[in-house]
């Protein structure tokens, strides 16, 4: 990415539905963008605290500050989450409207994983909404790159998740596949990019952070 001056970025990393890898994103691709030199921070404000958990064993590339906010007001969960000392701060969010519409209004950038179920794609449609909402209220430009995940190509509804996710008019990232690289990393508390480097796994997250750069360029 490039980063103008002191101007801080934010990506959020969120969906409507629960289990679609989204913990494994936002880990993987700060992990990523903290290996590319940027001063990476994760903001974890699901209240299942899969990202915390993750951090745990200490052998992620970046901090990460477990900050859920169901118990507390959105601006000040807001004020706290800007107060983070870093050049990019990734959030992982819990899958409401509440979470999702709070993180959603501090990004420049929001990831969406969406995986090959009908449910997922209704989901999509639901976080896009929200997203568009926030728009309205913005000056600046929120971008949106949808991340098909846990793709399997062999699959009909594999080949098909790609077209139908261009069809809603945001940015489609490189897929990303079901692999067991992907549940062996969070065991061993470490990103993709340390536990199995120049693994497919590790390509395909540094595929999505080329995307993420290629978004940010055009800014």
């Amino acid at each position: 990415m490039n980063f103008p001056g002191p101007m801080r970025k934010t990506i959020t990393v969120t969906q409507r539905k629960g289990g679609v890898g989204k913990t494994t994103i936002a880990i993987c691709i700060a992990a990523e963008l903290a290996r590319r030199g940027h001063d990476v921070a994760l903001v974890d404000s699901d209240p299942q605290r899969s990202a915390s958990q993750w951090a745990e064993p200490g052998n992620l590339e970046f901090p990460v500050y477990e900050m859920a906010l169901e118990q507390i007001p959105v601006s000040m969960w807001a004020q706290e989450v800007r107060r983070i000392q870093a050049g990019l701060v990734v959030i992982d969010t819990a899958p409401n409207a509440r979470e999702m519409g709070a993180s959603i209004a501090l990004a420049n950038l929001v990831l969406v994983p969406c995986t090959p179920s009908g449910l997922d794609l209704d989901a999509t449609l639901q976080t896009l909404a929200i997203i568009d909402a926030a728009r309205e209220r913005r000056r600046d430009q929120i971008k949106v790159i949808l991340v098909p995940n846990r793709l399997d190509r062999r699959t009909l509804e594999g080949r098909q998740l790609i077209d139908e996710l261009s069809e809603f008019g945001e940015l489609v990232a490189p897929p990303i596949a079901s692999r067991a690289a992907f549940v062996r990393c969070f065991t061993s508390g470490q990103s993709v990019a340390s536990f199995v480097p120049g693994d497919a796994a590790d390509q395909e997250i540094q595929q999505l952070a080329d995307a993420v750069e290629w978004a940010d360029q055009g800014s």
